[in-house]
């Protein structure tokens, strides 16, 4: 039994990944069979290293380091993400070679394809505006796992009678180690224009008005994981700015790093969230900006920062991501 993990091809920045965007921003074209059968299934390329398939790579890694057959397969079956892009070196697998015997986890993006497998399917329900239902979910052959509160309601609406529990993010600790706050560049935040620009360029408009000068921010985006990594060595402070997560990991990273999160709770995706004790939740600028004086307090972010790195443990690779996934393989009589 092998346990294959699927994961888009990826299209490097460049002419190809501008027009493979284009593609996936077309729904009628997205979604057109005629183009399909032309073309193949658009979101099984990308040209965004998602963090949600990060995530799917290293719960391969966990189950290899507990002693099982796993891959990750694509349409190539080739590792297109090299060595800029990838996180961990994984064996791949071509798509047109699995076999009926193994376990195939499909992310919600790709659920049109379930119905193809032959054998048993694991289906992760990751991120509200990929969640549909055009594959037979209720069989007994499909397991279906979602990875927060706010997923796991919108999939008991969606999927009526399925057992579907939340599985553990995995946050690497050694990716993103933790850093003290008084090692940190003071006053230094980060945010990502991609998601939320409005809400950042609100706040910070709002924090200048109430007489705010100790934040100063950078603005980040479309980095590879690991210069990413690097980048958050030196802040202080994250605003989490995404209105939509399934479940999102910037901030789950930041708390690991010893970086203080500001910002929305994602409509309770953000659950490690808690106002005061690990994170400052401001779902609006206007909350934002006020935290932003509150957080100017730096025994108040040091109390914060070492709180939130305690409670995100939980997620590290060695701990509930490992018991689940000794579990997991027990249930599916390969441990």
């Amino acid at each position: 039994m092998r346990f294959l993990f699927l994961v888009p091809d990826f299209i490097p920045p460049g002419p190809r990944a501008r027009l493979l965007g284009a593609w996936h921003r077309q729904p009628f074209l997205a979604f057109n069979p005629t183009v399909r059968k032309l073309l193949g299934h658009p979101f099984l390329r990308t040209s965004v290293a998602w963090g949600g398939t990060l995530n799917n790579m290293r719960h391969c890694w966990i189950a290899r380091q507990l002693g099982a057959e796993a891959a990750l397969v694509s349409l190539s079956g080739k590792d297109s993400y090299g060595k800029t892009w990838r996180i961990l070196e994984l064996p791949y697998v071509k798509w047109s070679d699995r076999r009926p015997d193994d376990v195939i986890l499909v992310p919600d993006f790709a659920s049109d394809v379930i119905d193809s497998v032959e054998g048993r399917v694991i289906a992760y329900m990751q991120v509200p505006i990929h969640m549909r239902q055009d594959f037979d979910w209720r069989s007994e052959r499909i397991t279906m796992w979602t990875d927060s509160p706010f997923m796991l309601e919108l999939c008991s609406k969606a999927y009526p009678g399925k057992h579907v529990p939340i599985v553990p993010n995995i946050v690497d600790d050694e990716v993103f180690p933790f850093i003290p706050q008084e090692h940190r560049e003071e006053g230094l935040a980060l945010a990502f224009p991609r998601k939320g620009p409005e809400y950042i360029a609100e706040t910070r408009r709002i924090y200048r008005e109430l007489g705010g000068r100790f934040w100063h921010f950078e603005l980040i985006d479309g980095l590879p994981l690991m210069d990413l990594a690097k980048e958050m060595q030196r802040p202080q402070l994250f605003l989490a700015s995404g209105e939509i997560e399934g479940c999102a990991l910037p901030p789950q990273e930041s708390m690991a790093a010893g970086i203080i999160v500001i910002g929305k709770n994602a409509r309770g995706a953000n659950f490690t969230m808690e106002h005061g004790k690990t994170a400052f939740i401001a779902n609006t600028p206007e909350e934002a900006a006020r935290c932003l004086l509150e957080a100017e307090d730096a025994e108040k972010r040091k109390r914060i920062a070492e709180a939130a790195h305690q409670q995100i443990s939980r997620y590290f690779p060695r701990n509930e991501p490992t018991e689940f996934w000794r579990q997991n393989l027990k249930d599916f009589g390969a441990g």
